[in-house]
């Protein structure tokens, strides 16, 4: 009753950015699960990246007092979310892509979670749900937000696989974010977009800024798939791999500027060397001068790990890397392809 009665006295802004490009199809069930939240005091920013469709005509219907709308030109995703921070005005900051879905409860479980908790950050749990089956969702395993939660670079290390090359991911619409935390990690990384790593160079930087990281298993975060949403290999050409080598090195420079010891400089390593490897068996073949550029900046690390196997894909293709190591696995995979 007292909380409930402190949080109606006080309610701080939250300001919700969306990029928006060619998501006519799912804006305005994005949008309304923002207009929806169990939050009043929340200003949403849509920047229109230059999109082709009717996204912009949807988007703009919901302008209003609480929804500003904003038009740049193509520019990227980096660059749409960094304008619309540039607007914003809220004391917390959440992202979301033009396609998710935030729980009802999201940003008010999380502001709650954060109230005497001014410097760090907050994340739930992300469920993956395809196309609009939102109820037969998968929720991500949530061991990573079990360790190290008063660690921020620890927790990041864990993250990326640095500790056993077991890492895993975190879908940035999960967090929740003090402004004044953002205003020191500094802006969007716009020389590497694109990529499919900019949020995770972002919030590494916003991470490492904490003072830790508050899990709130109770609410989701809702990431949308299609059934025929393409693999990393689909959405990797010479300019958005050329972008994700730079990202993973910045990753690495990031970390290693928080390091305090021996033990965290190596596992740092370790996890530079498992994404870059992860990298290299995506590309093999297909941007073969990438592989080497990739190779070099391996040959400036000191893992004390390195992965031995790497899965390909279905069973067949893993057997064949198992037995014969992934450079003929792949060979066989991208013959496969050609073929068929």
């Amino acid at each position: 009753m007292e909380r409930d009665f402190w949080i109606m006295i006080e309610q701080p802004l939250v300001s919700v950015i969306i990029p928006l490009y060619n998501t006519e199809r799912y804006i305005e069930q994005c949008i309304n699960s923002v207009l929806n939240q169990g939050w009043p005091n929340i200003e949403l920013i849509i920047v229109d990246d230059g999109s082709t469709d009717r996204s912009y005509e949807i988007a703009k219907a919901f302008e209003g007092p609480k929804v500003k709308l904003l038009r740049q030109s193509n520019q990227g995703a980096s660059a749409a979310k960094q304008n619309g921070l540039n607007h914003a005005t809220g004391q917390y900051i959440q992202y979301l892509d033009a396609d998710d879905l935030l729980h009802p409860e999201k940003i008010e479980k999380q502001i709650i979670s954060l109230q005497n908790n001014p410097n760090k950050i907050a994340v739930c749990t992300t469920a993956h749900f395809f196309d609009e089956d939102i109820v037969n969702y998968i929720a991500d395993d949530d061991r990573f937000f079990k360790e190290y939660l008063n660690d921020p670079l620890n927790f990041l290390i864990k993250l990326y696989g640095g500790f056993d090359l077991m890492g895993g991911m975190i879908q940035p619409n999960a967090f929740l974010t003090p402004k004044s935390i953002i205003d020191k990690a500094g802006p969007w990384e716009k020389s590497i977009s694109p990529c499919t790593d900019e949020d995770g160079e972002y919030f590494a930087r916003v991470i490492l800024h904490t003072e830790g990281i508050i899990y709130t298993p109770e609410i989701l975060n809702y990431y949308r798939k299609t059934k025929t949403q393409s693999s990393l290999s689909g959405k990797l050409n010479t300019t958005t791999c050329s972008n994700l080598i730079k990202s993973i090195w910045l990753k690495h420079t990031h970390l290693l500027s928080f390091a305090k010891s021996d033990e965290q400089i190596t596992a740092i390593h370790n996890a530079t060397y498992r994404s870059l490897d992860q990298l290299k068996v995506w590309i093999f073949l297909v941007y073969d001068n990438l592989v080497s550029e990739i190779e070099v900046y391996q040959s400036k690390l000191k893992p004390s790990l390195k992965p031995s196997y790497h899965k390909m894909g279905g069973a067949a293709i893993n057997t064949i890397a198992w037995l014969f190591g992934w450079k003929i696995a792949k060979r066989f995979q991208v013959l496969k392809q050609k073929l068929f």
